[in-house]
């Protein structure tokens, strides 16, 4: 076929519309959700249905990205140092913003102050689970299995300095009973040494934990709300049991400082939209959460209510991190 001044003309216009298209994935113009834990779990889960309904409001690619190391931090770090362009946002539990400024006195940013709040999206319980090792049904048999297996007494938790660490160092006080404590990235892997039948106990979200305790495969001991969740309607409180243990926590969208109002209010409608959404109300409840779909004002009183409250029993726990 003859190459014409038609087609000659045809070709140049395509590769000038290819030149001043919008760049693609390849190109790095991508919207990023950091996770600052490992993938698995019920938090990462949410990440990933909020960064698809994210993809499809913006029609933009979303995709969501496990930055993990050093209790969350890195992940944190990574967003706070990111430009305020829109382009890189957060999805984290409470610990990383309320807590880590108590716990770390070296902490290199400030994330009540370094991060502009976007939404709620839900609220949880703690949970404490066993495996194979200690064959507990509950509280009392546990308390018993640990003292008469000091050696082997240890429970993860997806961190260092994280409630799940506070709430079973707590519990170990209250039982007088020894406990080591093993951090690891995230509640997944935590979740999994438990099953294997590595460590003897697991305290992560109740979320985290839930379906595995439905199928069998862990059995959860203890929750930390006031009343039990509506997920684990077979495993009592913490109160219950006669220990005075209470704790909640979230998880929320945050964008880094000097994000434009414009885009702090769009992601927020998403975000909320979402949680609301049928779909997102049973996802959640599913996994143990309770969906709320928080705004940017109240998250903001929430998180400076929960920092002042915990920096006390932080304090007085005496708890030094190694790094």
């Amino acid at each position: 076929m003859a190459l014409t001044r038609r087609t000659m003309i045809a070709a140049g216009a395509a590769a000038t519309a290819s030149v001043l298209a919008k760049p693609t994935i390849a190109q790095s113009n991508v919207i990023k959700v950091i996770y600052p834990y490992a993938a698995g779990g019920g938090a990462d889960t949410v990440a990933r249905f909020i960064a698809e309904h994210m993809r499809a409001v913006l029609n933009e690619p979303v995709i969501v990205e496990n930055r993990v190391g050093a209790d969350g931090r890195i992940g944190v770090r990574a967003v706070v140092d990111a430009p305020a362009d829109g382009r890189t946002f957060l999805f984290t539990p409470f610990a990383a913003i309320v807590l880590h400024p108590t716990v770390y006195s070296n902490l290199p940013y400030n994330p009540l102050t370094d991060l502009t709040p976007i939404a709620q999206a839900c609220v949880f319980d703690f949970a404490l689970s066993t495996g194979p090792m200690t064959g507990a049904r509950n509280l009392e048999e546990l308390v018993k299995w640990l003292r008469a297996n000091p050696d082997k007494a240890a429970f993860g938790s997806p961190a260092a300095g994280s409630i799940p660490h506070f709430s079973a160092i707590l519990f170990a006080q209250a039982a007088k009973v020894e406990l080591r404590h093993v951090p690891f990235r995230g509640p997944a892997p935590a979740l999994g040494d438990l099953i294997a039948g590595q460590i003897a106990l697991a305290s992560t979200s109740a979320s985290d934990a839930t379906e595995l305790h439905k199928s069998g495969k862990l059995r959860i001991l203890a929750t930390t709300g006031q009343k039990r969740t509506t997920t684990t309607p077979d495993v009592p409180t913490y109160k219950e049991q006669g220990y005075d243990i209470t704790a909640e926590g979230w998880y929320s969208m945050y964008a880094p400082a000097k994000t434009p109002q414009a885009l702090v209010d769009k992601v927020r409608e998403i975000v909320i939209d979402t949680v609301k959404k049928p779909e997102g109300q049973d996802l959640m409840r599913r996994l143990g959460l309770t969906p709320t779909g928080r705004g940017s004002t109240e998250l903001a009183a929430i998180q400076e209510r929960d920092f002042k409250f915990w920096a006390g029993p932080i304090k007085a726990s005496g708890f030094k991190p190694s790094d």
